[in-house]
């Protein structure tokens, strides 16, 4: 499993002092940088016009330093990539598993919500370079980055046809219809600086499955 954001940080805090580690710590720093540069550079310019100049230049680094760490520029945005949709996923299964899987369509979505809006406010240039309706490709990347995605969507558009069959959202639209209109609006609220629980209460309350329950639905 490729290494996220918060574990190349959890990595170098949790290692001694001697030399070696050190030299380790200050590398998976800078892969992070680099991590965190190469996602602001995709947001911004798509996969084919981010540049490994300017993703250095973000991260503090010569061009050909990126090199060291990354053999290629498809290997870090391979990285990038597969960071940001397992850290997502992860996102989503921690939130659901704190709802009962049976019964509770708008605890369930209610907890998928908060997830996404939580892995937007903290991995934004990841999140919109993941659900970025881009090619990538068709290579191993491809085929990996897609696999992933593909099990983010898909476990969103069954909890959004859950909420529908119980009444809670209507049932009238296309299920991936209302799945891509709710990523807008969280990632529109949560980009703009709410914090999670905020934005999830306020997407709930506006779709009427709020604090007070569902609305009924004809």
């Amino acid at each position: 499993m490729t290494t996220g954001p918060r574990e190349l940080v959890e990595r170098g805090v949790a290692r001694g002092a001697d030399a070696d580690d050190r030299a380790a710590t200050k590398g998976d720093r800078t892969r992070r940088r680099l991590l965190d540069a190469a996602a602001a550079e995709l947001a911004r310019n798509g996969l084919a016009g981010a540049s490994i100049g300017a993703i250095a230049a973000a991260a503090g680094l010569r061009t050909g330093s990126v090199y060291f760490h990354f053999p290629s520029k498809d290997q870090l945005i391979a990285e990038v990539l597969e960071v940001g949709l397992r850290e997502t996923l992860a996102h989503l299964d921690e939130e659901l598993a704190t709802v009962p899987e049976h019964g509770n369509p708008a605890g369930r979505l209610r907890a998928a919500l908060r997830a996404h809006a939580t892995a937007v406010s903290e991995l934004s240039d990841y999140t919109r370079v993941v659900l970025a309706p881009t090619a990538v490709g068709d290579g191993t990347t491809a085929v990996t980055f897609r696999r992933l995605r593909r099990s983010y969507l898909r476990r969103w558009t069954a909890l959004v046809a859950e909420a529908q069959a119980a009444g809670v959202l209507a049932a009238e639209p296309d299920p991936r219809l209302l799945r891509n209109l709710l990523f807008g609006a969280v990632n529109a609220v949560s980009l703009a600086g709410r914090p999670p629980e905020e934005t999830t209460a306020g997407i709930a309350a506006l779709l009427g499955f709020g604090v007070a329950g569902p609305r009924s639905v004809s």
